[in-house]
């Protein structure tokens, strides 16, 4: 009978414990939920602006603007202009609900903070058509800047954040051609034309003895005789890694005609590269023409296949692609 009363009172114990457990947490979870309300509560917000649909700002050097159509971000200028997507749906999300720092109510005139004659102009359209324009003034010394809705006489004091975002040109807004993200274990057959000759090289994967694991080698040509195995992986190794590694420096033509190749080289390619790769279990191959170097000679001009961008590629990346005969 005393052992089944120590297991009811265990028990019950127990209980007690779980409710006072359980009870604690809510209590903790309410206060934090109060805490971060009261956080939000204290917070001031220059703009409250749902769904974005229209950006611009003039940054002294040029205004830009940018419509959202069918939910893709459009410059103004062109609308075939790649605008890098991220990049304005940040801008986007910063000024639709813009966070001051401080309200500066019963402050000085607008001049007294660099208003009278800003050096930003932001303006946002949100989806139901309300404008915000936002100016900003004079930069304080640890980096914040002054800021006022235009039309109002309250000024505030926000972070450089909308500043930074908005002080690049065009450029710095223009989403750049991807290669495929792979890695060179990835390609399985490279050809390199350039001079008059033509090099290709296989990849093939060999059985493993014993307990060894799967090997690959190399074969220029064709795998399909003994006698085109390179007697070492590594600079073909090495040249896939390179392929794999190959990224867009800058753009220097967005929308380039046949016409206009010539001014690149690429009309009459000095190098053409080639490269089959599998990715998820399928296979694609990929295509790039290298013309002339650029004027200070540190790039390549480059073009994927029927592309209609004429991009940049560092020379020192697209040297070692092609001087992989030399080590072979």
């Amino acid at each position: 009978m005393k052992k089944k009363k120590g297991i009811f009172y265990g028990a019950g114990a127990l209980i007690l414990l779980c409710a006072l457990y359980i009870g604690v947490n809510f209590y903790l979870d309410g206060s934090e939920k109060k805490e971060n309300d009261k956080k939000e509560a204290d917070k001031a917000y220059m703009t409250d602006l749902s769904d974005v649909q229209a950006l611009s700002y003039d940054n002294n050097v040029q205004e830009l603007s940018f419509t959202k159509k069918d939910g893709v971000w459009k410059y103004d200028g062109d609308d075939r202009f790649p605008v890098k997507q991220t990049k304005l749906d940040s801008m986007a999300s910063t000024v639709s609900k813009l966070e001051a720092l401080r309200k500066l109510e019963g402050a000085d005139t607008l001049s007294a903070y660099g208003l009278d004659k800003p050096i930003r102009k932001v303006e946002v359209t949100a989806g139901d058509g309300k404008k915000s324009v936002i100016l900003l003034g004079n930069v304080t010394e640890d980096g914040n800047y002054y800021a006022v809705i235009q039309g109002e006489n309250t000024p505030y004091l926000i972070s450089s954040s909308l500043f930074s975002e908005t002080e690049g040109g065009l450029t710095d807004v223009m989403a750049l051609e991807e290669f495929p993200a792979i890695q060179g274990t990835d390609i399985k057959a490279i050809t390199i034309s350039q001079n008059g000759t033509t090099s290709h090289y296989v990849k093939k994967e060999l059985e493993g003895k014993g307990d060894q694991k799967e090997e690959i080698a190399w074969y220029k040509d064709s795998a399909d005789s003994e006698s085109n195995k390179l007697k070492d992986n590594s600079p073909l190794n090495v040249l896939a890694d390179s392929l794999s590694g190959l990224k867009v420096k800058s753009c220097a033509d967005y929308k380039a005609e046949e016409s206009s190749l010539g001014s690149y080289g690429l009309d009459k390619p000095v190098a053409e590269i080639t490269y089959t790769y599998e990715k998820n279990g399928k296979e694609e191959t990929f295509h790039l023409s290298i013309g002339s170097k650029n004027q200070d000679s540190t790039t390549y001009y480059t073009r994927t296949e029927k592309s209609s961008f004429v991009n940049e590629i560092d020379k020192a990346s697209v040297d070692k692609c092609l001087n992989v005969d030399k080590q072979v």
